[in-house]
């Protein structure tokens, strides 16, 4: 649950940087609807393999997911050489549409 919580408190605070500005709020709010849904697969998945596998296996299935992505996470980092500009604005811009 501690992990949990903290994920998502750097999650949240990431998120306004990573979007652009008029994309904030949606991307905020998808992002706190894949937090619930994430917290609610969790103990259903466990429950459901539970039925074919002991508890025990279950949970160090469930448990791989994120060490998985945790792994791809820290292997797949963009180069240091490839990171934007400190003043540089982040995401794609809205494109509005032309007129004929």
């Amino acid at each position: 649950m501690c992990g949990f919580a903290g994920a998502q408190a750097v999650l949240v605070s990431l998120a306004p940087d990573l979007v652009a500005a008029d994309d904030r709020h949606t991307a905020q709010g998808l992002l706190d609807f894949m937090n619930a849904l994430g917290g609610g697969i969790g103990p259903a998945a466990v429950a459901g393999l539970s039925g074919i596998v002991p508890g025990p296996v279950a949970l160090a299935v469930l448990a791989a997911l994120p060490l998985s992505g945790l792994v791809l996470g820290l292997t797949r980092r963009p180069a240091a050489d490839r990171r934007p500009e400190p003043g540089a604005t982040r995401g794609s811009p809205r494109r509005r549409p032309t007129r004929n």
